[in-house]
């Protein structure tokens, strides 16, 4: 009676290796491998300092954003 749990252990293993051989279910295959897509292009390089002129704060309103409310305020007074 002592043996019986380590022999059916032995059997169930010797019987699941004859119909299940290593490798042959579904989880095991390799992964296909990986698609290599080439990066896209970067932009040209573009330096804000190399600008041909200086900036006009009338025209670029990002150069000066506190202008806007001190024109509105001058305009109301």
């Amino acid at each position: 009676m002592n043996d019986l749990i380590p022999r059916l252990a032995a059997w169930l293993r010797s019987w699941l290796d004859r119909h299940f051989p290593a490798g042959a279910g579904p989880g095991l295959a390799p992964p296909p491998a990986p698609v290599v897509r080439p990066a896209p292009p970067l932009p040209a390089h573009r330096s804000p300092y190399g600008l041909d002129g200086p900036l006009d704060g009338d025209v670029s309103a990002l150069v000066r954003p506190y202008l806007g409310d001190t024109l509105a305020h001058e305009a109301a007074a």
